[in-house]
């Protein structure tokens, strides 16, 4: 580490630690930024941001406190209840289970046979009481294409309301026809569904009404997070 890094370090243990991306610094420690992302499994280029000044979205935070054994409280506003217990954090968030699903937000991904989860997001409670959304009508799996842009880019987070499965006008929802999942927003027409993508340079693809049987509903996207940059 140069003698900056550490002159850099010391004086943010010594209270300067008012911004996320000082808090970072210090929850990294020694350890290499590439090494670090590979850990938490967020991009080096989306780290080095953070350390710049950009600040997570919300489904990044819960990694970065595993890799760093630091508290989703202390990274977010630099404060720390020593009081805190595991339950009480539990009463406060809520971990939706995320899948290693890519959903086509373009001409049709694979669905994986495994449905396992891969990783659980953490959501605050007062945010889901807000939405009225139940903790077990939640999903979340991950974009992949340019079909939806600029709602949707690759790689976006998708949170998803499996409980919603009948669609209704303007809304965006996620489709499996076979093996394929495809995230399109629904528009009813006379005697057909019309799947419209959000990128105009994408034709609205229409369900005959005898086809529709052949289609199934997974749920309605109802929040999307994402990073800005690479």
């Amino acid at each position: 580490m140069s003698n900056l890094d550490k002159e850099s370090l010391r004086s943010l243990h010594d209270g300067q630690i008012d911004q996320f991306k000082d808090r970072l610094k210090i929850a990294i420690g020694d350890e290499s930024v590439r090494s670090f992302s590979k850990r938490c499994d967020i991009s080096e280029s989306v780290i080095r941001k953070y350390l710049a000044g950009s600040h997570p979205v919300l489904d990044k935070l819960p990694r970065i406190a595993e890799a760093t054994s630091r508290s989703m409280e202390w990274l977010a506003t630099g404060f720390e209840s020593p009081q805190q217990t595991l339950g009480e954090l539990s009463d406060e968030f809520a971990l939706i289970p995320g899948y290693t699903i890519q959903v086509s937000a373009g001409h049709g991904a694979l669905n994986p046979d495994s449905l396992e989860p891969s990783r659980y997001l953490a959501f605050r409670r007062k945010w889901l009481k807000f939405r009225g959304f139940a903790e077990k009508d939640l999903a979340i799996v991950w974009a992949k294409g340019d079909s939806m842009e600029p709602t949707i880019n690759n790689n976006d987070t998708l949170v998803v309301h499996v409980g919603r499965k009948v669609p209704q006008d303007g809304h965006i929802y996620i489709f499996r026809d076979e093996t394929q999942l495809f995230v399109k927003r629904y528009q009813g027409v006379v005697g057909a569904w019309r799947l419209i993508s959000d990128n105009p340079m994408y034709t609205p693809l229409d369900i005959k009404k005898e086809e529709q049987h052949q289609f199934e509903v997974i749920g309605q996207v109802v929040h999307i997070a994402k990073d800005i940059g690479d």
